[in-house]
């Protein structure tokens, strides 16, 4: 699905993602600690040191800079996922490898992934269905992943439970961020990591064909 278009008075793109990139950062602490719908246009464009008004040369609406926010998050993921993960490892050690970067990124971008996961029911349609396809294409990705990790280990499960598994993978990286509050407490990032690793590969060997 083609990314939406997000109007802007200004012509200059080079300027528009300058500009959009300090709403999209000044955007972060407001919806983390009040929430899209009690957190105000006026207070986004206050704390990018813009004008009221200025802000809406570059945006139309809070919901554009919700899914703006949306937009940049599973960008920013994919870019930095895809250039650590690693083809030097094979079989399920290529999987604990996937895991062992993913859980990382999430944890480098811990706030928007509170915010992602708490947010997306107050974008409108149109913008949700694309946020949800970007979804898609990532558990597709990690997905593919997967399954290499299983055939180089010449492992047969059904693809019905390789999917369902890599949503685990995904929620479990997600849990780190959105529940971190009570984990971080308990465990240090090194630890869960190497206990959600085990306990996938137990889940995968359980499924053996």
């Amino acid at each position: 699905m083609k990314k939406l278009h997000i109007p802007s008075m200004v012509k200059n793109n080079q300027k528009i993602r300058k500009r959009r990139n300090q709403i999209l950062e000044a955007s972060i602490q407001p919806f983390k600690e009040k929430g899209f719908h009690r957190t105000t246009t006026r207070e986004i464009a206050e704390n990018a040191g813009m004008s009221f008004g200025a802000i809406y040369e570059y945006v139309e609406s809070k919901e554009d800079i919700l899914y703006l926010f949306f937009e940049s998050l599973y960008d920013k993921l994919n870019t930095i996922l895809k250039s650590r993960v690693s083809d030097q490892f094979t079989g399920l050690n290529r999987l604990r490898s996937f895991v062992k970067e993913y859980f990382y990124v999430i944890n480098e971008i811990w706030d928007e992934t509170g915010i992602m996961y708490s947010e997306s029911r107050s974008l409108p349609k149109p913008y949700l269905e694309y946020v949800l396809s970007k979804e898609n294409d990532f558990v597709q990705y990690v997905m593919g992943i997967f399954s290499k990790a299983l055939q180089e280990e010449n492992i047969s499960i059904h693809e019905d439970d390789i999917y369902l598994l890599t949503h685990n993978i995904i929620v479990q990286g997600h849990m780190w961020a959105f529940r971190g509050w009570a984990l971080r407490k308990r465990y240090t990032l090194e630890q869960y990591i190497d206990i959600q690793s085990k306990t996938l590969i137990g889940s995968t060997l359980a499924l053996i064909d």
